[in-house]
């Protein structure tokens, strides 16, 4: 299991490496012709989106130390995916993203 970490999210969200390779791939992608998404994420916990932007603070981390085969078909579809109102979405094990703690409303 890899991790991807947003923004000043210490704990991140574990995701396959094989999918964390796919979705690292397609942000870059995304991000080198300046064109912001929409990134879901569903877990156990829940669903959590996120906007992906040029000033987005982004890192992965892969459990294992190899290069994984990118998909060319796999990474088409995702990029195609991240135009839809709804972006890209991507199962992940654990709790849902969650880049900052949610704010308390006072009553």
């Amino acid at each position: 299991m890899g991790t991807m970490h947003y923004g000043n999210d210490d704990a991140g969200i574990q995701i396959d490496d094989d999918v964390l390779a796919h979705v690292a791939a397609v942000v870059v992608a995304k991000l080198r012709r300046r064109e912001p998404f929409l990134l879901t994420t569903l877990s156990a916990g829940g669903r959590e989106s996120v906007w992906i932007h040029e000033a987005s603070t982004l890192r992965w981390a892969y459990e294992s130390g190899d290069a994984i085969a990118l998909d060319k078909g796999r990474l088409e579809a995702m990029v195609r995916d991240t135009n839809r109102p709804s972006g890209l979405t991507v199962e992940c094990l654990g709790r849902p993203l969650a880049a900052v703690e949610p704010l308390e409303v006072a009553a």
